[in-house]
């Protein structure tokens, strides 16, 4: 078993014993994930520390219910060195099984997360290890609600067209103000119609018996008096005289009358509009309210969680996995050059000259062969009977001998 490195409890946070002895701990709030095209809910615990950030997070996933024990250990030695960090983790690795906590090359089913994930078990001895004490206890025992609709993050929201309501709503306001505005225009000429009692700053006031006895609804043009300039009872004027003569068709009593009817209404569709855009800004997330700092929380969480951190982790890990493959092969090729070289001096031991030895030739013990006749070698005997034969033959002619000399005597 591998021994453990110790803690570096110089760094312990000193603000875990004030949420302990508070007496309502601080809450897990959730918020949904959206990292490699999945949906993962997670629930955070904001610790703090006394750091440039001023705060940590405690993070539990709940699609395979572990806990990240990068924050743990940064939520409790928050300003630990790197090295004490990757030590614990490397330990932690070493003793426990971690499988199925974090998706990996063996587990593309789970999605992946940066930093390094244990069950809840494993999270409740290493919390009491760390002093974390209850507050480990409530991020394992938390239970988000199945059928709560949590907050998703920036991006996963953009992602997922939350963003575009607000601007649609503000297209359908700015739709309503102009219509709003111009629907009084359309209206303006019955009204104006009716109005005619006030006169013309230029037109001649008729008496009001004269105006009684009149036409009920005098034209502009028998209101004033014929001019030369004023081409407007031709049908057919030259393009200009036309426009030579757009001075005093304003000064009717008509369009004397729709400018002010329009400047006493036109504010109110202002008004009416700066309304609306209040409503539309108040629906909006304001600035520094608390639906802000759980967004910006949101997103540190994202961007640790399933962003630049997890990114950074990749190239790490890219990093040595590149290393060991160079120093395996750096094995290989040594191992390789030691074989060739213990083979070449093999070789070259049996390969070599040998030295320069006198080899004495003993004397050949057996007779000479002598090459006969083949047809004398057909009765070839041995030496022994070659002699016994002799031995026949002559004792043959020494009786013939004896038998027939007697005979010539």
């Amino acid at each position: 078993m591998v021994a453990r490195p110790p803690l570096p409890v110089r760094f312990a946070n000193p603000n875990i014993k004030e949420h302990l002895a508070a007496p309502h701990l601080p809450p897990v709030k959730y918020q949904i994930l959206s990292c490699q095209g999945r949906d993962i809910l997670v629930g955070r615990l904001k610790i703090e520390t006394p750091t440039d950030t001023g705060h940590a997070f405690i993070l539990r996933r709940f699609d395979t219910g572990a806990v990240s024990l990068t924050t743990m250990f940064r939520a409790a030695f928050p300003k630990a060195t790197d090295m004490e960090e990757k030590q614990e983790i490397q330990w932690v690795k070493d003793t426990y099984d971690l499988s199925g906590n974090n998706g990996s090359v063996k587990e593309p089913q789970i999605t992946r997360l940066a930093g390094t994930w244990v069950s809840p078990q494993v999270a409740l001895e290493l919390g009491k290890a760390y002093a974390l004490g209850a507050i480990i206890n409530a991020v394992v025992e938390a239970c988000p609600d199945p059928n709560g609709n949590y907050r998703r993050s920036g991006k996963a929201a953009a992602a997922g067209g939350s963003t575009n309501t607000p601007k649609a709503a503000a297209a359908a306001i700015t739709t309503t103000v102009s219509t709003q505005t111009t629907t009084p225009a359309v209206s303006k000429p019955p009204s104006a119609a009716k109005s005619l009692p006030t006169p013309s700053p230029t037109a001649a006031v008729p008496p009001a018996k004269r105006r009684k006895e009149s036409s009920p609804v005098p034209t502009p043009q028998s209101s004033k008096p014929p001019s030369r300039a004023s081409p407007a009872p031709s049908k057919v004027a030259p393009p200009r005289r036309s426009t030579r003569t757009k001075s005093p068709a304003p000064r009717s009593a008509a369009a004397a009358i729709a400018p002010l009817t329009s400047a006493s209404r036109t504010p109110k569709a202002p008004r009416s509009s700066a309304k609306k855009e209040v409503v539309a800004s108040t629906s909006l997330t304001p600035g520094g309210s608390d639906l802000t700092a759980v967004d910006e929380e949101g997103e540190l969480v994202n961007d640790g969680v399933a962003g630049a951190e997890l990114r950074e982790q990749d190239i790490e890990e890219q990093k040595k996995l590149i290393e060991d493959l160079k120093q395996k092969r750096n094995q290989e090729e040594g191992q390789m050059d030691t074989e060739e070289s213990a083979s070449s001096k093999k070789r070259d031991r049996e390969e070599g000259d040998k030295p320069l030895q006198f080899q004495f030739k003993e004397p050949e013990t057996e007779e000479r062969a002598i090459a006969t006749n083949s047809r004398v070698g057909r009765f070839h005997l041995e030496p022994r009977a070659k002699s016994f034969a002799w031995g026949v033959a002559a004792f043959a002619v020494g009786m013939g001998a004896v038998s027939f000399l007697p005979s010539f005597f």
